[in-house]
């Protein structure tokens, strides 16, 4: 089984520096600009199952990389939702870092250490847990030929591959957060999953 991992294109509050959590923002032009480089690039790969995170962004970049593909059912996955940030969504990075300094800079650069409770958002290790389980889900419901598209997000994807690579929250840092339609691919075979690419942008420094 090979699983391609893309992260949603760029939204209105990324270019602000705005943090979305499950809240949801739309795609820029140049982020629907960047699903379609995308998609020329997958466009000889054969899938057999598109999934996305059940999220605005990540649905409409699913919709962009298969609009060109005639038989297709796309379908959402709870499990690789982005990170609940409580009461900072919709928040600006600085006026986030002004209120809870501490959190913050523990948010990009000391996972370990990340608390997220006194504004209720979703502390690094529930989500480790929930895409462990998107993983495990993926495991017992796909064949060993299955090639698989799925659309997350930049903090549930640094997750996912901390699982993969055996690694706890620890490892969490803003520098191992995929880019905007980066193509990461993963490889499950004989039980265990490997990263075979990692965080591709190739596709971005092509002409259309």
């Amino acid at each position: 089984m090979k699983i391609y991992f893309v992260r949603h294109g760029e939204t209105e509050w990324n270019l602000k520096k705005i943090f979305q959590g499950i809240k949801n923002s739309p795609l820029t032009k140049l982020g629907k600009e960047q699903a379609r480089k995308l998609k020329i690039k997958l466009n000889s790969i054969d899938f057999t199952h598109y999934y996305s995170s059940p999220l605005g962004r990540a649905v409409e970049t699913l919709e962009i990389l298969t609009e060109d593909r005639k038989e297709k059912k796309l379908e959402t996955i709870e499990y690789f939702r982005e990170i609940d940030m409580g009461e900072m969504e919709g928040v600006p990075r600085d006026e986030f870092e002004k209120t809870y300094p501490t959190q913050f800079y523990n948010l990009w650069y000391n996972g370990k250490e990340y608390d997220p409770s006194e504004y209720k958002g979703e502390s690094f290790q529930k989500v480790l847990e929930r895409v462990r389980n998107g993983l495990n889900y993926l495991e017992n419901n796909h064949k060993e030929n299955d090639k698989i598209l799925i659309v997350s997000h930049g903090i549930a994807l640094e997750a996912i591959f901390a699982c993969i690579n055996n690694q706890g929250v620890e490892t969490f840092s803003e520098r191992q957060v995929p880019k905007n339609t980066s193509l990461t691919i993963v490889e499950y075979k004989n039980n265990k999953f490997k990263i075979l690419d990692f965080s591709n942008t190739s596709h971005l420094d092509e002409e259309n």
